[in-house]
């Protein structure tokens, strides 16, 4: 069996690292010939917020040079991360050759509201094109509840798959609470504004347990399109314990997890997108060992058990309560961590969702 992945997002960013790059290294265990085409590292396309850059005729050419590839790969499985610009190429070369596409969704890449004008002609095009990937699919790969939900009408081979963690690099430390204080991690890209409004929503409650705990800290990692949207209400919350540290290379990011000691997932409202993620942070935190507060929206109450091995939040109150709970108590934090641990090894492992993957697959080819 030959697979080939195809994203238009290279190995830094983590759709392409996880569900192609680490999905592929984990199929090659099981002597499946897997191999990434990323439009990004591969052919030296934009990506992340420099692909805003990217007008149409630059894209068409992309697609150009992925078809030429793609072309000559009869009997490969196409993979395809995501819905976007790239996908094309494999549709076409695999329609002329007969290669089975597998359509991977991680993400809501479409119009909040995509309605069809008569119920055929559509406001989103995007909307339209995913269905249509989704029927011409041998498979479809669902990343949350949510995404199997949307695409189980279009195609009866639907697998949920998480986006999962590698439980080797991401690690539980010795880390102890010291002088350096207690500190709130979040991580991520600020590529959508909806990110600002997860942000704001967690710091508003730092800050107001920071005036009865004065020895807790707040670190944002991350870049994106809306970074200085981000500073601006960073800077008007005034509290110097609140640190925008930039971007973070992949490689550098279990290291630093071991110096945190509560991992953050804001998300404000019910929204198709955010009711979409399949939160990679999430996951990483929980192999880590780390107490996480994460809003009760979308795939996070799949994953969650309130309580457990995390605390789900419904309100910005309930966000600022179960925060002080884990400051006021260590052992709270550590029991709750080790569970998460223990949940991200047994289900979300890199090891446990790569045998799904290639199961999956072994269906398809057989």
């Amino acid at each position: 069996m030959r697979v080939i992945f195809i994203t238009r997002e290279g190995r830094r960013l983590a759709g392409a690292r996880v569900r192609c790059y680490n999905f592929a290294a984990q199929l090659r265990r099981y002597g499946v010939d897997a191999q990434v085409l990323s439009f990004a590292d591969s052919l030296g396309a934009m990506d992340g917020e420099s692909e805003r850059r990217m007008g149409f005729f630059s894209k068409l050419r992309y697609n150009h040079l992925a078809f030429s590839r793609l072309a000559g790969e009869e009997g490969s499985i196409f993979y395809i991360q995501r819905f976007n610009y790239h996908a094309f190429a494999p549709l076409l070369a695999g329609a002329l050759r007969g290669n089975k596409i597998v359509l991977d969704l991680d993400d809501w890449e479409m119009r909040e509201d995509p309605r069809y004008c008569l119920g055929f002609y559509p406001f989103s095009k995007a909307h339209f094109f995913t269905r249509l990937a989704a029927r011409r699919s041998v498979a479809c790969i669902a990343a949350s509840r949510f995404l199997e939900d949307f695409m189980r009408p279009f195609n009866a081979n639907v697998y949920y798959i998480p986006t999962c963690v590698d439980t080797v690099s991401f690690e539980p430390s010795a880390r102890v609470r010291g002088d350096k204080g207690i500190i709130f991690s979040w991580i991520g890209t600020f590529n959508r504004k909806e990110y600002v409004d997860n942000i704001r929503l967690a710091l508003g409650s730092f800050v107001a347990l920071h005036k009865k705990y004065p020895n807790i800290y707040f670190d944002i990692l991350g870049d994106g399109v809306y970074r200085q949207a981000l500073k601006e209400v960073v800077a008007g919350f005034n509290d110097s314990h609140i640190q925008m540290k930039g971007w973070l290379s992949p490689e550098d990011v279990p290291a630093y997890l071991g110096s945190v000691d509560i991992g953050l997932l804001p998300v404000v409202g019910e929204t198709k997108f955010n009711l979409s993620k399949s939160p990679t942070k999430l996951f990483e935190y929980m192999a880590c060992g780390k107490p996480v507060v994460a809003s009760a929206v979308g795939e996070a109450k799949e994953i969650i058990r309130d309580g457990d091995n995390g605390f789900l939040a419904r309100t910005q109150a309930d966000f600022t309560e179960k925060l002080e709970a884990l400051i006021a108590d260590e052992k709270l934090g550590h029991d709750m961590g080790a569970r998460a641990r223990c949940d991200a090894q047994d289900k979300y492992s890199l090891d446990v969702c790569g045998r799904r993957l290639f199961e999956a697959l072994k269906t398809l080819e057989n």
